[in-house]
């Protein structure tokens, strides 16, 4: 029986991945950076660590990714801050399904939480008190792909692994919870995940709304 969800933030819980990449899009024709709407899919779900390395075997040179990541920035800030970046369909009726029956609810993101608490607060309907744990990039020592963001989600929840259930929809996000060794399920977004051999989850899902149905039917 599962007795804590534990949420990706961007393209799980709210609809930041398409938004993001248009910020990418739109900081790519403005500074000419050789980078093809693939490479910016590759971007999705992975640590700021992780995207710097990304950006460098592509752009060559320290000061091209720093403008590239700014510029992007400060474009998807622009996004978030005119409303436009939402809960996911149905994020909300699944949270109070969860709190009415008692599942715990934790929050895991590689986002540092200083973006993270920048965007999040321009999303109607978002508040940190839906989740007993919040989990962001910049407490753990590496983000997704790496484990430790859910591991310190799932202690923090302190409730055994096999009870938990981690909702992603990245390539990075799914492999970070199969090295946790926690069951993911793919909750689909941005990126076609069929394509990548290396990663398993354990259900697939069109949205939110079908994991609370999912939920009610294994009570």
């Amino acid at each position: 029986m599962i007795k804590a969800v534990i949420f990706d933030l961007d393209g799980t819980l709210i609809d930041s991945e398409a938004n993001y990449i248009k910020a990418w899009q739109k900081a790519v024709i403005l500074h000419r950076f050789p980078l093809t709407d693939e490479d910016l899919l590759g971007i999705c779900g992975i640590s700021t660590k992780e995207e710097i390395d990304y950006l460098l075997a592509r752009l060559k040179t320290m000061d091209q990714v720093e403008l590239a990541i700014e510029s992007s920035k400060q474009i998807f800030l622009n996004i978030a801050q005119a409303g436009i970046v939402r809960l996911k369909p149905g994020v909300k009726e699944l949270i109070g399904y969860c709190k009415e029956k008692g599942i715990a609810l934790a929050l895991a993101t590689s986002t540092y939480q200083p973006l993270a608490r920048k965007y999040i607060s321009y999303v109607d309907g978002y508040s940190d008190d839906d989740f007993d744990v919040l989990i962001f990039g910049d407490m753990a020592a590496h983000g997704k792909p790496d484990p430790e963001i859910f591991n310190l989600a799932q202690q923090a929840l302190n409730i055994p692994k096999e009870e938990c259930l981690i909702l992603e929809d990245s390539h990075y996000g799914i492999l970070a919870a199969n090295r946790a060794s926690i069951d993911v399920a793919w909750i689909k977004d941005m990126v076609d995940l069929t394509k990548y051999p290396e990663i398993s989850y354990q259900y697939v899902f069109e949205n939110a709304f079908d994991v609370k149905d999912w939920l009610t039917s294994h009570e």
